[in-house]
């Protein structure tokens, strides 16, 4: 992630929040499918937000349908704290 603007974007953008949050405190690779049935989201809307993800460079795609999160597992509290902050 080269520029915190990025993480400013997801404070506005919910399902992009949730999804990287559910893979960073995951640990591991996750599907589409897999993140849709823990977050009780459409398939739809996760993989619409795996790809914004994606483009913004926040999240790796490693196979079709397939994710993984491009931060250190040391920033899962530190994100949860940035987003919950006004």
């Amino acid at each position: 992630m080269e520029n915190s603007y990025e993480l400013e974007g997801l404070k506005r953008a919910e399902t992009q929040r949730m999804v990287l949050l559910c893979l960073v405190e995951h640990g591991e690779q996750m599907s589409s499918v897999e993140i849709a049935e823990k977050l009780s989201l459409s398939l739809n809307a996760v993989n619409i937000a795996l790809f914004n993800l994606n483009n913004k460079g926040l999240v790796e795609r490693i196979s079709r349908g397939v994710y993984k999160y491009k931060l250190g597992p040391i920033l899962a509290p530190l994100l949860k704290e940035y987003f919950e902050r006004d």
